[in-house]
């Protein structure tokens, strides 16, 4: 293991620690949970990560970036149909963000489907249209 693996795994660690005492101080904690994702994520466990993803949308099941995580997860297990279905809701809830879904390395999989160019094409419409409001003029 190289220097930069090592501590990238020490800080990963790290984070885990934090986020699980936080869990267990604050079971309610949307923001605990969500740093658990990301977290469990990095570390690759995954497993882990989609069963927070999935307490996350039982909190708040309109929001988008809590889908676009859950298809992240459903992706990296290899749930492809099903992280397509939670990749269009995340969509039809709001997620715009056209280079984080073209460059999420965790949707890697799905670039070949069809859907997910569709995703790309109405993540590129919202976001031309957003700039639009934003011109002077």
């Amino acid at each position: 293991m190289k220097q930069s693996d090592s501590h990238d795994e020490l800080s990963i660690n790290f984070e885990l620690g934090l986020y699980e005492l936080g869990r267990t101080l604050y079971p309610r904690s949307r923001r605990v949970l969500d740093g658990l994702v990301v977290t469990y994520a990095a570390a690759g466990r995954h497993e882990d990560a989609l069963k927070a993803s999935a307490e996350l949308l039982q909190a708040d099941p309109e929001n988008a970036r809590y889908h676009y995580n859950y298809a992240c997860g459903l992706c990296c297990l290899g749930r492809i149909e099903e992280a397509l279905v939670a990749l269009d809701k995340a969509c039809a809830l709001g997620f715009k963000d056209f280079e984080f879904l073209t460059n999420d390395p965790d949707l890697a999989p799905l670039r070949d489907c069809p859907q997910f160019r569709e995703f790309q094409k109405k993540a590129l419409v919202q976001r031309s249209q957003r700039l639009k409001r934003t011109e002077p003029g």
